[in-house]
């Protein structure tokens, strides 16, 4: 049995025009399957704990990034359920980075042929986070753009956002080793991009069990929109500005109380504690014929 839990509304309406194909697919091949539309924010969350408890063996997520976000987080335990996906948001950045279809049946197809694959994510806190979780200027984009997806629309706000930012404190312990910076932005990636299609962390995997840490400071001569356009093509990693650290854990503080956002949902009061979960993410293998 698939168990559908659907944004109807992400994408401007894609998600539900996805589930109507979806829908229509099955019925011609006889498979069994119930939707689950979401109504609310943080519904997803609650559809899918409902359904962990009725032992679903299949829960498919219909949406973008923060639909799929919110499912994660309900899904307790990956006992006896596998997570599928189904993007129809406006970034789908996760689904990107993993080389999901965009195309609804034929991402629909990797869940019905049902070869099992583990990847990773990440534990925030007592959350989850699919792609990259991060502080400081992505979170001031994503405030701004309030919604709104697309490359075109977060570069605009990013090249806004990289004007009025001031460089703040972070101070992150890794094998029990204390560091400070002062920094402009700072990612833990499992994913490799954000912000509809940037290339944040361009070596990251799903499937690696390692974090990549990136952490970007001010230049020198506060020049930052010299380096920008590297940043759009993924080629920061070995600006003098870039630190990138792999590892499977790492604790970050600073010393203003800075939002947090995962896959693109913002936490006021997050604490900053991220862990791979080697192989927690029981999906679907995407290479299997």
């Amino acid at each position: 049995m698939l168990n559908f839990i659907v944004n109807t509304r992400s994408g401007k309406g894609l998600g539900g025009k996805n589930i109507a194909k979806i829908a229509k697919y099955c019925y011609k091949n006889n498979i069994d399957y119930t939707v689950y539309i979401t109504s609310a924010p943080g519904h997803a969350t609650t559809l899918a704990q409902n359904l962990v408890d009725q032992k679903a063996d299949i829960i498919v997520a219909v949406g973008g990034d923060g639909t799929f976000h919110e499912v994660l987080n309900g899904i307790t335990t990956f006992e006896n359920t596998r997570l599928g996906f189904i993007p129809s948001g406006r970034g789908n950045d996760f689904a990107r980075g993993m080389g999901i279809p965009r195309d609804p049946i034929e991402a629909l197809k990797v869940i019905l042929r049902g070869v099992p694959k583990d990847a990773d994510y990440i534990k925030v806190g007592d959350k989850r986070c699919l792609n990259i979780a991060g502080t400081g200027l992505d979170v001031d984009v994503l405030q701004r753009v309030a919604g709104k997806h697309g490359k075109i629309t977060y570069l605009s706000s990013l090249i806004y956002c990289v004007n009025h930012f001031d460089p703040y404190e972070i101070s992150y312990t890794l094998n029990g080793e204390t560091k400070e910076v002062k920094a402009i932005m700072l990612g833990v990636c499992n994913g490799n991009q954000f912000g509809g299609g940037l290339k944040l962390s361009p070596e990251s995997k799903c499937d690696d069990g390692i974090l990549d840490v990136l952490i970007m400071r001010m230049p020198a001569d506060k020049k930052i929109m010299k380096v920008l356009f590297k940043f759009t093509r993924g080629k920061h990693l070995n600006l003098p500005i870039t630190t990138h650290i792999k590892c499977e854990s790492i604790s970050i503080r600073t010393k203003i109380n800075y939002p947090v956002e995962l896959d693109g949902e913002i936490y006021d009061d997050l604490k900053f504690d991220c862990e791979i979960v080697k192989g927690g993410l029981k999906t679907f293998d995407l290479t299997a014929q």
